[in-house]
């Protein structure tokens, strides 16, 4: 394990903290990591420990502020193979705990490709056309047309990847006291009130036509600034 990998140790990202804690913590890691070319190429590798920490640990902060508060409540990632990502116990003795999945809303193939060209360039475009021309024999290059995007077609892209991803939890067993978040960006798609508001007129109307096995879900932004309840009463 080298220096870069060190900052991330698996023992600590599965501390019990508060949500205000768990913040905190995830803000000084991605310090860290910005420091050094090195840090920032490991957190946008995609490796398992720097994934678990932008995709369930960070979420798990940000859903449990906005929906429980900065008191009472403590944030438990899970980094094993069990059917949540992390789990909220309260103070109180006769609240049980809640069991939370996480899911983004993203096509992770296309973010990876646009952080290869971050990594290399410094800088891509976040919505622009991506080709990978040639072949792996004779090389490959990627290249992201630097363009502007009609905002309806990028908000209509993102509602396609929200069914997606809840239409991957259903027919799974989870439970009642279970909870599902879908990360959704609230930065490009959805940063408008007129967004959120297709947002979760849309999201509605899908779980709705679904078997989800859960007490409840969740959209929550990946901004940390929006937090809304789709479905259930936990």
């Amino acid at each position: 394990m080298n220096a870069v990998e060190a900052i991330l140790q698996r023992a600590d990202m599965e501390v019990p903290r508060t949500p205000c804690e768990l913040c905190e913590w995830v803000d000084s890691k991605a310090s860290e990591l910005s420091q050094t070319k090195e840090g920032k190429d490991y957190a946008r590798s995609g490796a398992i420990l720097p994934k678990k920490l932008w995709e369930e640990i960070r979420p798990l902060g940000l859903f449990a502020l906005s929906r429980y508060g900065a008191e009472g409540v403590k944030c438990i990632p899970n980094l094993s193979n069990d059917n949540y990502d992390g789990k909220i116990e309260f103070s109180e003795p006769s609240v049980p705990p809640i069991y939370v999945e996480f899911t983004y809303a993203k096509d992770g193939h296309d973010e990876r490709l646009r952080l290869r060209v971050l990594s290399s360039d410094g800088t891509v475009n976040a919505l622009g056309k991506i080709t990978v021309p040639g072949t792996k024999a004779s090389g490959q290059s990627i290249k992201v047309e630097n363009v502007a995007v009609d905002h309806n077609e990028v908000r209509s892209a993102a509602l396609a990847l929200l069914k997606d991803r809840l239409a991957g939890k259903t027919n799974k067993q989870y439970g009642r006291t279970h909870v599902l978040v879908v990360v959704v960006d609230d930065y490009l798609p959805f940063r408008t009130d007129e967004d959120k508001g297709v947002l979760m007129k849309h999201a509605q109307s899908i779980v709705s036509d679904l078997r989800l096995d859960f007490g409840a879900v969740y959209l929550v932004g990946a901004s940390g600034k929006y937090c809304a309840r789709v479905l259930g009463e936990i």
